[in-house]
C-alpha cells in the first residue's frame, strides 16, 4: 500500500506559526517569517502521526509526503527527529505559487516516475490524508482515495 501524507493540519500542528488573512487564506509572509528552526521545533504532532510511524519499516508499504510548504533543513530535521520517515517527499519549490491542489496533482506525476509505477497502480494502491478540502476533491477527481484527517485526529487526541 502507498500512504500519502500532507503535513500541516494533517500530521503536524503548526498552527502557532499560521495567521489567516481576512479571506481565510494563510498569510504567507507571516508563515515564512515564522518558519525558523526555533519555531518549527515548537510544532506538535497530531494523532495521525502515530499511524504514520506504525508504517515505518514495514516493507509492504511505502510512504510519501506531499506538502504545500517550502521545506528547509529544520523541516526535514523535525520529521526525522519525530520518527516520520518517508520514502518520497514532495514540497513546494521556492517561488512556486500554484494552488495547493494543482501543486499536489503535479506531485502525482513525480511520484509515478519515482516509484516506477503507472497512475493506474497508484489509483488502486494509494491512500491520501490531507486536511485541505480542495486537495481532496482534486485527488478524488484523479481517482485517488483521499481522506480528511480531522475526525481521526479528534477521535484520538
Amino acid at each position: 500500500m502507498l500512504f500519502i501524507f500532507d503535513l500541516d493540519g494533517t500530521v503536524i500542528d503548526s498552527s502557532h506559526r499560521a495567521l489567516a488573512n481576512a479571506d481565510g487564506s494563510i498569510n504567507l509572509d507571516f508563515w515564512r517569517e515564522n518558519s525558523t528552526a526555533e519555531m518549527i521545533a515548537k510544532d506538535k504532532l497530531l494523532p495521525l502521526a502515530d499511524g504514520w510511524r506504525s508504517l515505518v519499516g514495514d516493507s509492504r508499504h511505502q510512504i510519501a509526503v506531499m506538502t504545500a510548504r517550502v521545506m528547509g533543513d529544520a523541516d526535514y530535521d523535525f520529521l526525522i527527529n519525530n520518527g516520520l520517515i518517508a520514502d518520497f517527499i514532495y514540497s513546494r519549490p521556492e517561488g512556486v505559487t500554484l494552488a495547493d491542489d494543482i501543486l499536489k496533482r503535479n506531485f502525482l506525476i513525480s511520484l509515478k516516475r519515482d516509484i516506477k509505477k503507472s497512475l493506474a497502480w497508484i489509483r488502486s494502491h494509494a491512500i491520501m490524508f490531507d486536511d485541505n478540502k480542495t486537495v481532496r476533491y482534486t485527488m478524488r477527481n484523479e481517482l485517488i482515495r483521499a481522506y480528511d484527517p480531522a475526525n481521526y485526529n479528534r477521535r484520538f487526541a
